[in-house]
Parts: C-alpha cells; structure tokens; sequence
C-alpha cells in the first residue's frame, strides 16, 4: 500500500510554472534583484492617458511616438504570451562626499547616473537570463529592452507584481523601494502572471510638494517639460526659473525620490559596478568648462549621464557657477561668453555671471555686448546686466541701512547656507540649513527670497554663500510634509536658530506652544518674566526665522484678533484652520 500526502492532491505544477520558480530561483546568479512575469494582453486604459498626456503637452520627446506601440506587447515572428519585467536596485547615498570649498564648488549626478551606465548593467542581467531561458527553450522567442523599447517599462512592472506606480511616477518596490532600474522583456512562453502589488501611497504628497519646479502636476501626472531631470539632459536654452532652480545638477534630480517615504532607510551597496565615484559623480565644476569630447568620454563615458554628450553638462557646469556665486569662475565664464562657438553656452554663461555680479563681470558684459552678434545671446546679456546693475544698487542700499544691532554678526568667518524648495498647502517654502541645522523657512520660492536671504547670510552668517542641497534639507521637508497631511503636531529637527538673546527667549516660549492651541503675546511676555515688554515681543514673534515648526502662528492678539504674521494673515489663518484651532470669531468662509 502506498501512502500518500495532502500535496499529492493538488495538480503538478506545468512546465512554464516549474520554469518560472527556475528562473526566479537563479534570478540573483544574473544580478537581478526583483523578477516578475505578466500576460501580454494590450494595456487598453493606458492609451488615454497616454493621449491625455499628449494633448496636455507633457510628454519629453523621447518617448515612441506611436501610442498603439506603447500599449500593445509585440514580438517580430510569433504572438506574445508573456511579459517579463526585471529590477535591479542601485545606491541611494555616496559615503563621505567630498565637499564644496570656495573657488572649489562641485556639481552632483543624479543617483541614477552612479556608476556604469544602467543600461549596459540591465542588458547584462537580460542577456544571461535570455541565455537561461533558451538553454531550457530552444525555440523562444525573446525580446529584450532597456528604455529603448516601445513598452512603458512602469507599466510592466506594476502589472508583473514588481511594485507599485507612485505619485512621484516611479515603481516602488514594498523591498527596495524605488531606487531601482527596470528592464522588459517579451516571450511566447505561456508563464503563469504574478500578483500585482497592492500598496500604495495612501494620502502622501511629499513628493508632489517637494518637486523644485511643480513638475508633478498630479499623482502620477508628470509634465516632463518642466522635469529638472529632462531639463538638465536637453541642448538647448533655459529659463531664468529653470536655471535657478537647476541648482547644482548637472545631470538629473532625485528630488522626488529623496522625500519619498517609502525609500526610508533603503540604501543599496550589492552591486559593486553601480557604486558612487565621489569625484566623478560630484565633480569640480571648472575642469568641465575646459574638458575635450575625449577627456568627457574619458571622466564620463561609462556614465548614463554622458549619452547626450558634453554640451548639456557644461551648460549645466556654467549654471551652477552663477547659483553658488563664486567670483573666482568669472575669468573662465567670461572666456565662455566671449570665445565659445556654441550661442547656448555664451548666453548660460551671461546669465551666470549676471548671478555673480561685480566690476569684472560687467566689463565681461559690456564687451560681449559690443561683440556679439547672435540675437537670443545678446537677449540674454541684456537682461543679465540689467539684473546686475539693479542688484548692485539694492545692495547698496541695504549695506547702508544696516542697524548696528547686528553688526557683531557681520565680522564672523562666512558660513555656507544650505537650501532647497518645497510646495505646500500655503504655497512654496524656502527651507535653509547651516552644518548645525534648520535656521531659516521664508514664504515663496528661493528665486523671489534670493535676496533676502543673502542679507539675512550677510547679518547672521558672515556672508556665507547659498548652496542648494536638497538631501540635507530631507528630513525637514519630509516633516512639514506630514504636518501638512495632518500626520504630525510636532517636530525634531535640529535648529540653528540665529537672533538676539530676547528674541532666543522668546521663540523658545513659543516653541512650547502645542498644536492646535494659541497664546496671547501677553502669555508669552509673562512666560519669559517680562510682562511688560508686550510690543517688543510681538516685534521678535515677527522675527522669527523658522515659522511652522517654531509655530509663531499660534500667537495672536488679547482679543483674539490675526496680526502679525511674515507669512500674511491669510496663510496664518490656514495654519490656524489646519490645526483647528481659529478662534470663531476669524473664520470665514472659502471662496
């Protein structure tokens, strides 16, 4: 007699299933980290939103022009059954980079761009997996494609169970979260489809309000026109918004990615050949203004960052000279604006050193001017030098009306002031740190406060430039996202506060108060043991640098009445309403 168990019952796994554990089993033998299989059913309900997105103007040019091709599996001699999609997961963070020194500045390469170039890596991983499946398969038919094939890959692997499709219009793994690449492949082997994933990003718009340039205009809705990371990789001239919110990219942004909830704590070190090159991955700007096609080929070449070659990244080299500043680069950008052939790098290049300012500068300018002969060049000029001039006098002025309050601050070693951009539900944030933390939020964007926070660097940071770095800016951004999506009513970031000793006590007192309650300035007098000094309180709640999180907006008048808010009433009395905690008598009602 033969004795039998429970699993006898259940049917013997076919062929393609028994094929599909092989290959998930020896998926890590061929360097990928994440293997899921699909039908090869056309993606229907895709095709309006591709056409939508279309109509819109959102689309960057890369893309396959026939939406027919984007939504339907095709294979060249037989009918697909299959989809299979593939992810291999890359580093999210460069150990000890090597910092900014003046007349020293570097540029950073997005995450994506570390290392060999992804998709050399990915057809590797493809190809041994091709060579798995025909050793088993003789007769397969197999397609492949890295970013080169009709396919949207997104859409293949939220259908092979890879991940899920965020807000931010990345993949996200639940294990790897979306610091991953993605390759595709075609079959007519009938293999069993996986389970999509069923997570997702619930209410989070961190990524949403984080992107410098509102380039995310819905969940998963991206206007690739106004993408830093498409920006930075096309030939052609950019705007002065553009421009400024570029930063220090020279290829790529990972903003979005960066703010991401999801990619906390998921860093990547297992793949040696996508592992960060400090000094190429953030590299001396200056060297790139100087650099040959063979000596770009030479530094970059094996870089995803250098398919579009060396042009987009020298522009992009010139632009974050002018943002950081930096006075010793206004020889070699004047070489730029006077003698290089390409118009796009003599008018990036007056720009820049329209951002610089100085005597030297405007010769540079002025002689360009009686030089150059190119319309949207000379276009350029024209406005940088207005823009330098105008800056000059209102520096003067606020040089001249400096309080001696301060002036202690002024003789200090300079500081650099690190900052970075978030959207809101009061509107855009400028948030600023210094190496000791978090000691600036101003309302706007940093393109209207620029100047006010070179006064504020010239009063408490000895002049110190402006860098952008929105990595170390991450946490905080991360925290007011969650205050703003009613997820947080506190918060511990470090802070850097910068004021007089009767201010420090004063936002210290105000630091106390907790969500959604409100205090009187009279309270607050009381609290520090001046219970005179109510005005010269209300003068320091007005002063303070770090709104939201040192909550000055709880602090209102006797009677209940809004006054007194650098952010205008209006956004203090949503601050308020956010926290329910408006008094009756100041609520109204939304147009």
């Amino acid at each position: 007699m033969t004795t039998t168990n429970a699993s006898a019952y259940a049917p013997p796994p076919s062929r393609w299933e028994q094929l599909k554990r092989e290959i998930k089993e020896a998926a890590a033998e061929f360097g990928i980290d994440e293997i899921g299989f699909a039908s090869a059913d056309p993606f229907v309900s895709l095709k309006a939103i591709l056409q939508n997105h279309r109509d819109l103007g959102y689309e960057s040019g890369f893309e396959e022009p026939d939406l027919d091709k984007r939504i339907t599996p095709a294979l060249p001699s037989a009918e697909p059954a299959s989809l299979i999609s593939i992810a291999v997961a890359y580093s999210s963070k460069m150990p000890n980079p090597p910092k900014n020194e003046p007349g020293k500045y570097r540029g950073v390469l997005s995450r994506s761009s570390w290392g060999k170039d992804y998709h050399h890596v990915l057809r590797e991983a493809m190809g041994k997996l091709e060579a798995f499946i025909r050793e088993r398969v003789p007769d397969a038919v197999l397609e492949s494609m890295v970013d080169t094939g009709a396919l949207v890959d997104r859409a293949v692997a939220e259908r092979a169970g890879i991940g899920f499709s965020g807000k931010n219009c990345c993949i996200i793994s639940p294990k790897w979260g979306s610091w991953i690449f993605l390759g595709d492949m075609v079959t007519n082997i009938p293999f069993p489809p996986d389970t999509p994933v069923t997570e997702d990003c619930g209410d989070c718009t961190l990524c949403i309000d984080a992107c410098p340039t509102g380039a995310l205009v819905g969940p998963g809705q991206l206007n690739a026109q106004r993408c830093i990371s498409f920006l930075t990789q096309t030939k052609g001239f950019l705007s002065d918004e553009v421009m400024r919110k570029i930063g220090n990219r020279l290829y790529g942004c990972d903003t979005c990615q960066v703010i991401c909830p999801k990619n906390k704590g998921k860093h990547w070190t297992h793949h040696p050949e996508l592992l960060p090159d400090p000094e190429k991955d953030r590299p001396l700007l200056l060297p790139i203004l100087d650099m040959t096609n063979r000596e770009f080929k030479e530094k970059f070449g094996e870089s995803a960052a250098a398919w579009r070659g060396r042009k987009p990244i020298q522009r992009n080299a010139v632009i974050a000279l002018g943002n950081y500043k930096d006075k010793s680069a206004v020889p070699k950008l004047g070489e730029v604006l006077l003698k290089d052939p390409r118009p796009e790098l003599r008018g990036t290049a007056a720009w820049s050193l329209g951002r610089i300012g100085g005597e030297e500068a405007l010769d540079i300018m002025n002689k360009a001017l009686a030089e150059e002969q190119d319309e949207k060049v000379r276009e350029m000029l024209v406005e940088a030098k207005e823009q330098l001039q105008s800056q000059t006098k209102a520096d003067a002025a606020e040089n001249k009306n400096e309080t001696s309050e301060f002036s202690p601050a002024l003789g200090g070693e300079p500081e650099t002031i690190y900052y970075d951009e978030m959207q809101s539900m009061i509107g855009p944030l400028t948030l600023c740190a210094t190496d000791k933390g978090l000691c600036l939020i101003e309302f706007g964007s940093f393109s209207v406060k620029e100047a006010v926070l070179q006064k504020w660097s010239r009063t408490w940071c000895g002049g110190g430039e402006l860098e952008h770095d929105d990595e170390r800016l991450e946490e905080a951004k991360r925290q007011l996202g969650e205050y703003f999506a009613g997820k947080r009513q506190a918060f511990d970031v470090p802070l850097d506060l910068r004021g007089t000793t009767f201010q420090l006590q004063v936002w210290a007192a105000v630091a106390d108060i907790p969500y959604g309650e409100i205090r009187s300035y009279g309270v607050i007098a009381e609290a520090i043991g001046r219970p005179k000094a109510m005005r010269a309180v209300s003068g320091a709640v007005n002063k303070n640098p770090v709104p939201i999180i040192v909550p000055c907006h709880r602090v209102l008048e006797s009677d209940g009445s809004l006054t007194g808010y650098s952010g205008g009433l209006e956004t203090k009395r949503k601050l308020l309403s956010h926290e329910n905690a408006l008094p009756e008598r100041n609520k109204r009602i939304e147009e």
